[in-house]
């Protein structure tokens, strides 16, 4: 899943060398340096993709402190799904 997101922040920022330096102790927020816009598009393509609906009203950004962190966000969220 790590590689999912890794690449995913790539292709919003269109910066291939991102998928390079991500891993899943990097920021999703400071070290894919995502703006208000690709930060929407990529939440938009993470639902797509996993599956998975998140509430924005309720979002925590802490959430986005890791891709490890969000890795696990995103799990719970499907656990949550198909309960």
């Amino acid at each position: 899943m790590q590689e999912q997101i890794i690449a995913m922040i790539s292709e919003v920022k269109d910066d291939a060398q991102l998928a390079i330096s991500l891993n899943g102790h990097s920021s999703i927020m400071e070290d894919g340096g995502l703006d208000s816009l690709q930060l929407i598009t990529f939440l938009l393509k993470v639902e797509e993709r996993f599956g998975i609906e998140i509430d924005f009203e309720q979002f925590d950004f802490d959430c986005m402190e890791s891709v490890t962190v969000f890795c696990n966000y995103i799990s719970e969220l499907q656990k949550t799904a198909s309960a």
